[in-house]
């Protein structure tokens, strides 16, 4: 049983059968005279049988002939409708889009934005994992990360919303017993040591001893709780710790504790639509919060 080893070689004999012609069938597959020539004589070779029959310059298909120009035409017809498909899936916007951010922001500042987003594109499904360590984008745990950091990895691409402030509250009852205390002689509340070295922890511990701080929470959103519930002072983010009533700032925004807001997805994805159009409704809408990000 005869085999063709190229089936790229049935385009090129749908293209002799449709033109006539080495030549016509040269320009519609944007190859040269010569390069048709040669790969109908090799799969005429290959074959054992004449595909051709040929009169001064013209190419007649014999019955051999017309069967491969069929499963020519068939093999391009499947490869156009399946580039269509995939290229129908990628340009609609529908899918699943993951998030990944911290629980301040997604407490305090993305729901609304969220709401926006399913609003506007009801075919997306949105997937939102709370994390406070980055997710690896190169491996696909996430398709956006929306986070605090001075400086992003460099391996991702996005744009910085901007700077990000902290600074002391306390809920207004609370203050409202001890206005004049000095910040040493309060009680606290704080980051837990799995964030390390979190640059809240290193200007507390100029104030006080971490190890005196009667109460340690792994994340910001608890910070919040705990002080509106009256427990004691604490270094928030102003976006988390603004909207919140029953909470009063202490002074104004901390230097030492400015860090910067990203938005950021991996190279690979800025051209996925559906990625895209989320990223954009992100951007546009974190962008109007730049002041109050800003403590503002």
């Amino acid at each position: 049983m005869h085999s063709i080893n190229d089936l790229n070689d049935l385009r090129y004999v749908e293209a002799v059968v449709q033109a006539g012609s080495l030549s016509g069938a040269a320009r519609k597959l944007g190859v040269n005279h010569a390069t048709v020539f040669r790969r109908i004589n090799q799969l005429e070779a290959e074959l054992g049988v004449r595909l051709f029959e040929r009169d001064d310059g013209r190419y007649q298909a014999t019955a051999a002939g017309e069967e491969l120009a069929q499963a020519g035409t068939l093999i391009s017809e499947a490869a156009a409708q399946a580039l269509l498909k995939v290229a129908g899936r990628d340009l609609r916007p529908s899918g699943s889009v993951r998030i990944t951010t911290t629980d301040s922001l997604a407490r305090g500042l993305l729901n609304p934005i969220l709401v926006q987003c399913r609003l506007q594109y009801p075919q997306i499904q949105l997937q939102l994992h709370i994390d406070n360590a980055m997710a690896n984008l190169s491996k696909r745990d996430a398709d956006i990360a929306i986070r605090p950091a001075p400086s992003p990895p460099e391996h991702l691409i996005g744009k910085c919303i901007g700077e990000l402030a902290f600074a002391v509250y306390g809920a207004r009852p609370y203050l409202a017993q001890c206005p004049d205390t000095p910040f040493a002689q309060h009680a606290w509340i704080a980051l837990d040591d799995s964030h390390g070295r979190h640059r809240t922890l290193r200007w507390l511990e100029q104030m006080v001893a971490l190890d005196s701080v009667g109460y340690r929470i792994n994340s910001f959103g608890g910070i919040r709780d705990a002080c509106s519930a009256g427990l004691g002072l604490a270094v928030l983010p102003c976006f988390l710790a603004e909207a919140e009533a029953g909470l009063q700032r202490v002074g104004a925004p901390l230097p030492d504790c400015m860090s910067e807001l990203w938005l950021l997805t991996h190279p690979d994805l800025r051209d996925t639509l559906r990625v895209k159009v989320i990223y954009q409704l992100l951007l546009q809408a974190l962008l109007q919060k730049r002041d109050i990000l800003r403590g503002i």
